[in-house]
């Protein structure tokens, strides 16, 4: 009798460091931070429009899965790249800064020590110049009859 054995995860490349996935706590951390960022997300007044159609578990594990590979965890995204993944979105930078800001929040309330947060948010700001745009002439669908997604900021949102 033949047994399938799973085949091995290769470890992905670390942009923060050989040991960073482990100093956060692997996968674990990462799930807990994205579930909190994704409760954030999907209830705030103006970036909830952006996942409309989203299922939220999806775009949480897809999330875990990227991070993990950038922090030296199991190489196992498939997805796009930011800049591909967002390319259907008119993300204005003050977008960018709400999400970054919600991050910070989920990473403490998950319990991610300051310096680890600190290298964690240094990292995530690193991605803004790729997703960020001036004006939606920039973004198009990522296939032929997909269309640009743009969430007017709602009227008497306080200013970040």
């Amino acid at each position: 009798m033949t047994t399938l054995k799973e085949k091995p995860r290769l470890k992905g490349k670390s942009l923060l460091g050989d040991s960073f996935f482990e100093q956060i706590g692997g996968h674990a951390c990462l799930s807990r931070v994205h579930t909190i960022l994704y409760s954030k997300l999907f209830a705030h007044p103006w970036l909830k429009g952006f996942f409309a159609h989203t299922k939220r578990e999806v775009v949480e594990s897809q999330q875990t899965d990227f991070w993990a590979s950038l922090m030296g965890g199991p190489s196992v995204y498939g997805g796009r790249s930011p800049r591909d993944a967002h390319v259907h979105m008119f993300l204005p930078a003050e977008v960018f800064a709400i999400r970054h800001k919600l991050l910070g929040e989920a990473l403490a309330e998950a319990g991610v020590a300051p310096h680890l947060r600190e290298r964690w948010l240094a990292l995530d700001a690193r991605f803004e110049r790729a997703i960020v745009n001036e004006s939606p002439d920039e973004c198009h669908g990522r296939y032929r009859t997909e269309p640009v997604i743009i969430v007017p900021r709602p009227t008497g949102l306080p200013a970040t």
